[in-house]
């Protein structure tokens, strides 16, 4: 039986000390009136949170989501490629099939490849094509999918579906980060894992049962996707974790960590994939799938049953679950409609991204206002490039599906670095051997060290597009994505510099408005970059790399406007709260040996 602990709130001068009892928890100091958990030496190392326990599961999520990403689309275009041939609308193409299909197919590369680089099913096949439903091969390229009702059936359900899940998911996004704070960070993130994998789910059942269930049925994914908030959510809710067991000193390592890994993914997720989807001979993109589906189920699995608390709330024996919904819908009916949509809006929960004065201080309100606008400016540019970089590269290049798969590859593993090598060794160099003064070692909050690798992170950006700008050959194209992976580090020092500048207690609220901004930039930026290079791909191609250039050339000046200051502390850990160093799980076993 997991060990007993007290709470007090020592911070009130009127307090009677009555002490209760609640769950087995990580060290939290009382402030503001709030409840805290005051650590026990009776807690074992697999008992106490660390970022180490989530990694694991971070990167299982973010593996299955690499390796599915690509064989998504390709199940996409083979499941409207059978309703569209079903319907009849291929009406004309059976008499072509000798001579334009053919033609078409030959000399380049087909865009929609399937596992094994096309396989049997070779874009130059001489024999008679068969455009019967039934024939279509899901996941797998099909050659008499390749017409312009296929392709213009495709880009409008993605539209649709990005649209949906884009803008549900920038509303439960804060709402996921609110629960985090009142419910733990645990449980929330396996909830939101849960509902996203029931999105996978429907995907999988409509490829492996075309027959069965109706294409339709795809927007009921889009929409649990939306739901969960997708990997915006699990990212919040893993930064909220990492800040919980972290001191603030080595919070940027800590979430630079978790993007690490879900860059790691990004980048060794479609490699994986494509060596399981051939592994058994032949190509199987299914095995993809239900590999993926796997992995999120021993995610969700861990988080339920191994890994610790960061976020302990108190338990009240009198209050169980079922009477906090009776006492939320009996508020609900004493509201008038007005009052109920007033509380559920979305933006309501944006406030903490700018305190008031008189609540946060002047310099506080300026640097979270600051830093959220670094913030949303970095993750909305790299969004709305990256469909244009592939785009771009196979027009200017002559880039296939290997090329861009290896210009995706190492801009992710070169972001993988960033965040898990050279950011810990720039702090570490930092503060130990850059800094004359010990002022470097016992500086907390916001201090002149993240604002330094925000501001040179963003100059790393400024370089590598317009390196990708002007790039006349594909390996200079590569180098500078190399080199504006090191904008990566800006991302998460920003999001780290944030937390230290707010109440513990509001971080998930904080992460979690910060994510509603990054889903509406993820609407918006890719929609305006795909606009503007529709429109100049025949003049100037480039121009939409030189546009993302000068909005981080914008958010490099915004960065001036920033105030590094130890008196950010005031409001974020009046305190003194400085969570548990990070060190990995086996020290801490040693530790508690010992």
């Amino acid at each position: 039986m997991a060990p007993n602990y007290s709470y007090q709130k020592v911070n009130d001068a009127e307090s009677d000390g009555d002490v209760q009892s609640i769950e087995a928890a990580p060290q939290f100091l009382a402030k503001d009136g709030e409840l805290s958990v005051i650590q026990s030496t009776q807690v074992g190392w697999f008992k106490r949170p660390s970022v180490f326990w989530l990694l694991p599961v971070f990167l299982l999520f973010n593996l299955a989501m690499g390796m599915t990403a690509m064989p998504r689309i390709n199940v996409l275009i083979s499941l409207i490629c059978r309703n569209v041939l079903s319907d009849g609308m291929h009406a004309g193409h059976d008499a072509a099939a000798g001579g334009s299909m053919s033609g078409s197919m030959g000399g380049n590369s087909p865009r929609h490849m399937g596992m094994g680089g096309g396989g049997g099913h070779s874009g130059n096949a001489t024999g008679p094509i068969d455009y019967s439903p039934e024939a279509v091969v899901i996941g797998e390229y099909n050659p008499q999918c390749s017409f312009k009702e296929v392709e213009s059936a495709t880009a409008m359900l993605t539209l649709y579906g990005n649209l949906i899940a884009g803008m549900l998911g920038a509303i439960f996004t804060p709402v996921w980060g609110k629960l985090s704070d009142k419910y733990g960070r645990v449980r929330p993130l396996a909830a939101a894992a849960s509902v996203f994998l029931g999105g996978e789910v429907i995907s999988v059942l409509l490829a492996a049962l075309p027959n069965v269930f109706p294409l339709n049925w795809i927007y009921t994914a889009f929409i649990l996707e939306g739901f969960s908030g997708s990997f915006l959510v699990i990212m919040a809710l893993a930064s909220s974790y990492a800040v919980d067991c972290t001191q603030d000193n080595e919070r940027n390592v800590a979430i630079g960590y978790f993007h690490g890994s879900m860059f790691l993914g990004m980048a060794a997720g479609p490699i994986f994939g494509g060596y399981l989807g051939t592994s058994v001979g032949e190509s199987r993109p299914m095995l993809i799938f239900y590999t993926a589906l796997v992995m999120r189920l021993l995610g969700i699995a861990f988080l339920l049953f191994l890994v610790p608390e960061s976020l302990p709330r108190p338990v009240t024996r009198s209050e169980s679950a079922v009477s906090e919904l009776k006492q939320l819908f009996r508020a609900a009916r004493s509201q008038s409609w007005a009052e109920i949509i007033k509380s559920a809006n979305p933006l309501h929960l944006l406030r903490i991204l700018a305190p008031s004065k008189a609540t946060a201080g002047s310099n506080v309100q300026r640097n979270l206002i600051t830093l959220t606008s670094i913030n949303t400016i970095i993750f909305g540019s790299v969004m709305g490039a990256m469909n244009v970089l592939m785009l771009y590269s196979e027009f200017e290049f002559g880039w296939g599906n290997k090329e861009s798969g290896i210009f995706l590859s190492a801009v992710n593993f070169s972001r993988t670095i960033a965040t898990v090598g050279v950011l810990p060794l720039t702090i570490c160099l930092y503060r130990r051997w850059l800094s004359h003064t010990n002022q470097a070692s016992t500086e907390h909050g916001f201090d002149r060290l993240d604002l330094f690798l925000i501001r040179t992170s963003i100059l790393s950006d400024v370089i590598g597009f317009m390196g990708f700008a002007f790039a006349p050959t594909g390996a200079l194209f590569i180098l500078s994505g190399v080199i504006a992976s090191l904008g990566a580090i800006g991302l998460a020092t920003s999001e780290a510099s944030m937390t230290k500048l707010v109440d513990s207690s509001r971080i998930g609220e904080l992460l979690g408005a910060l994510g509603f901004l990054q889903a509406v930039a993820r609407i918006i930026a890719p929609t305006i970059a795909s606009l503007t290079y529709s429109w100049t791909v025949a003049s100037m191609p480039q121009l939409v790399f030189m546009g993302v250039a000068v909005c981080f050339a914008a958010a490099f000046v915004v960065s001036f406007f920033a105030r590094p200051d130890s008196s950010n502390r005031a409001f974020a850990r009046a305190d003194g709260e400085d969570g548990e160093p990070m060190v990995p799980l086996s020290t801490r076993k040693a530790g508690a040996r010992r």
